[in-house]
């Protein structure tokens, strides 16, 4: 007869403690649904702030890449007309200065067309280095514009993002249910008192008085099945559907008790 009441007693607390925990775990559940919401919300809002910012980086690279062909083909077109220019003056000056050498008889036809081709080279030669340095000055100078506007656009996108995602983590938080230790703590009370001052059943250890860190490794160790006595079988039930958050949030209530 004692035996029956004993299992009676055992099986009204546990449906009782299941119940409590069952409501406990309903109650979390709906209050997780706004966090779920804001978490899709908020991922789809940094998304589309991520897309944005990267359009505008290719944008800003799709310009200057263009920015710079447009002012290295005007550099060139400028250096091409300067050289034949150059080439035009030098060939009429040597041609004047060949003129003269045959009117005076200074110098005969074969040293006049030499003399005349060595110039227009030279000053070929003279224009053409002087082109290379406008046109590397042209390039290098373009190149400084657009990298300085891509590195301005992609700390920009940068900014963008990591507004984002504060924006998103304070959001995700704001909507984060607390967690009721107390409550959770209901589905505890029935085996082990109000304070944690009963041995469970009269079978386990009095958990009033235990750390944090104590509490928490008990109950995931029943929760992963290595930890536990004579109530092993049971404590892995009640804690089977524990979150690490709930866990931590009972074990802090516990070890103020």
């Amino acid at each position: 007869m004692t035996k029956i009441l004993i299992s009676s007693a055992v099986a009204v607390l546990l449906l009782t403690g299941c119940g409590e925990d069952k409501k406990v775990t309903t109650e979390v559940a709906k209050a997780v649904e706004p966090a779920k919401t804001e978490v899709v919300k908020v991922t789809e809002d940094t998304t589309t702030v991520v897309k944005e910012a990267t359009a505008e980086v290719k944008e800003t690279v799709m310009k200057a890449a263009t920015e710079l062909k447009t002012t290295v083909n005007e550099a060139a077109t400028k250096v091409v007309e300067n050289t034949t220019a150059a080439v035009k003056e030098t060939t009429a000056n040597v041609v004047e200065t060949a003129k003269t050498a045959i009117a005076t008889g200074s110098m005969d036809s074969k040293e006049i067309a030499n003399a005349s081709v060595a110039a227009v080279t030279a000053k070929a030669v003279e224009v053409k280095d002087s082109a290379k340095e406008v046109v590397t000055s042209t390039v290098e100078k373009a190149k400084e514009t657009t990298t300085a506007a891509v590195s301005q656009t992609v700390e920009k996108a940068k900014m963008a993002v990591s507004d984002a995602t504060e924006s998103a983590s304070a959001k995700v938080a704001a909507a984060a249910p607390s967690i009721n230790a107390q409550a959770l703590f209901g589905a505890c009370a029935g085996c082990h008192g109000q304070n944690g001052e009963k041995p469970a059943l009269g079978k386990s250890q009095v958990i009033q008085g235990w750390d944090k860190a104590k509490v928490i490794e008990a109950l995931n160790g029943y929760k992963d099945g290595s930890y536990g006595g004579v109530m092993k079988g049971v404590m892995k039930g009640q804690v089977a559907t524990k979150s690490d958050a709930e866990i931590d949030a009972l074990a802090e209530f516990i070890s103020n008790l």
